[in-house]
């Protein structure tokens, strides 16, 4: 009886060994295919500038620990090949569809070229696949429609052309799109409302001529970014309406029509709305202020009239206001001047008028302050430069400006650009200017500026002109010119 035993657990142990080298060997097999498929995309490199392949892709090295390569524990095949930003040029072989387990595949920023290969179809596990900033062309290939678990698809800033294929669209999983950067046209398929995942789109600097209404379907979208293409006509009213939406830009188009007074009632997310460079016109929404999470307002270069609504002191969150190059009338509201958070201000271009809110000149966190082009009056704060501790760029220029220019300008140190140009403005240029070592860009033309012929009052002027940073000085049209020695009139930097 004992030999029996004997008998059976040594063929049980014979058994498992046989399975174990079966399973080894076969293991061994699939790495052996992922290996080749590998070596076949490493033969169609043609330039590896940091011989990041050339030298790490051996036989003697295993596939796992190749640089760019991840395998998955479990299966110990390829997962991950990310050679994103290696500076690589060649071509997508078809072996490389024989990465079977492959579930991210990121070539971003290098200088690939050429069509891709159909069976990359085969990659039936892969969830993102990044392509960015190559050099691909042709038409965005139908069989990217088979790949039933891409989440996130990029192909920006190649060379595709056509438009998008209606097979990506039954892409149920996916999360993102970006194909920003092509030469992609045409409508917008109806058919991207079916993809009920989809959180962010980006469609820039394509030649795509509408939005379609099934957008409005996609309840989760967050992100849609639909710039500098040939859109016309109005947006869609399902655009207004989608509540998870907290970026929208479509700048660059020729979007026109107005913006619905209630904008915010179904945006309560939005936190950034870029509409700028297009034909928008009527008043500015008086309900803007019900966006309580907007940080960016940028709706510069349309055709909006009237006055800026005093509720947009409301916006205690938002950073950027950029209103520039419109038809806004009216005095700037006091309430601006309130704002807890906002860099940037920019109401340049229109046909404001009255004095600027000295509350502005109290903004500790503004950054740009551009008020340029308008009709603007009075004179500025004598204490300006005080409260302004970050601001950089400051845009007065072509207004109605009088007094003198505030001694207390220099304490704003971090200036990089005073555009004071074509104003009434009088007096002579303080010295304190001169230590503002960051100064990049000085108007001051076309005033009526003074200086004496004394040593200390040209001197203002000399150490103006040799600031480090100086590109720029620009002190003509002024009464200063006539008391000028000639070797300083024909001062200018440039």
């Amino acid at each position: 009886m004992e030999r029996i035993a004997w008998f059976f657990l040594l063929q049980y142990c014979c058994c498992m060994a046989a399975t174990c080298v079966t399973m080894a060997a076969h293991v061994q097999t699939n790495i052996s295919i992922d290996q080749s498929a590998l070596l076949a995309f490493k033969a169609s490199i043609t330039d590896d500038p940091h011989k990041l392949i050339f030298t790490n892709w051996s036989t003697i090295v295993p596939v796992c620990n190749w640089v760019g390569v991840t395998c998955a524990a479990r299966h110990h095949r390829v997962a991950v090949l990310n050679l994103s930003y290696f500076g690589l040029t060649g071509t997508i072989p078809p072996e490389l569809g024989n990465l079977s387990f492959l579930v991210e595949l990121r070539l971003r920023n290098n200088s690939f070229h050429g069509t891709l290969p159909q069976e990359l179809a085969s990659l039936h596990r892969l969830r993102l696949i990044s392509l960015g900033y190559n050099k691909f062309m042709g038409t965005i290939p139908s069989w990217f429609g088979s790949l039933s678990k891409l989440q996130t698809f990029n192909l920006y800033g190649n060379q595709f052309s056509g438009s998008i294929p209606a097979t990506i669209l039954n892409l149920s999983a996916l999360q993102v799109i970006d194909l920003t950067y092509n030469q992609l046209s045409g409508n917008i398929p109806r058919e991207i409302g079916n993809i009920t995942m989809l959180k962010e789109i980006y469609l820039d600097s394509n030649k795509f001529t509408e939005i379609p209404n099934e957008i409005g379907s996609l309840d989760q979208l967050e992100i849609l970014f639909v710039q500098l293409n040939a859109l016309k006509g109005s947006i869609p009213m399902v655009v207004f309406n989608m509540s998870s939406l907290t970026m929208l830009a479509l700048y660059g188009n020729n979007l026109n029509g107005s913006l619905p007074d209630n904008i915010c009632q179904h945006l309560p997310s939005i936190q950034d709305l870029t509409l700028g460079y297009n034909q928008f016109d009527g008043p500015l929404p008086s309900k803007l202020w019900e966006c309580k999470e907007l940080l960016q307002l940028e709706v510069p270069r349309n055709s909006f009239s009237g006055e800026i609504p005093n509720t947009f002191g409301n916006l205690t969150q938002i950073q950027t206001i950029d209103l520039g190059l419109n038809y806004l009338t009216g005095p700037i509201p006091h309430q601006i001047g309130h704002l807890p958070n906002l860099e940037i201000l920019n109401l340049g271009g229109n046909n404001f008028n009255e004095v600027i809110p000295s509350l502005i000149f109290n903004m500790s966190t503004i950054a740009v302050i551009s008020l340029f082009d308008n009709q603007l009056s009075g004179n500025l704060p004598p204490n300006t430069g005080l409260g302004l501790p970050n601001l950089q760029r400051f845009y007065l220029g072509g207004n109605k400006l009088s007094g003198a220019i505030p001694k207390s300008l220099s304490n704003a140190s971090n200036l990089e650009v005073i555009d004071l140009g074509s104003n009434l403005l009088f007096g002579v240029i303080p010295s304190t200017l001169c230590t503002l070592t960051k100064l990049q860009l000085l108007q001051l033309f076309d005033n009526n500026l003074t200086v004496s012929t004394s040593t200390p009052e040209l001197d203002v002027l000399f150490c103006l002109a040799n600031l480090r940073n100086l590109r720029r000085l620009d002190f003509s049209v002024n009464p200063l010119d006539a008391n000028l020695p000639i070797s300083f009139t024909n001062t200018s930097l440039q």
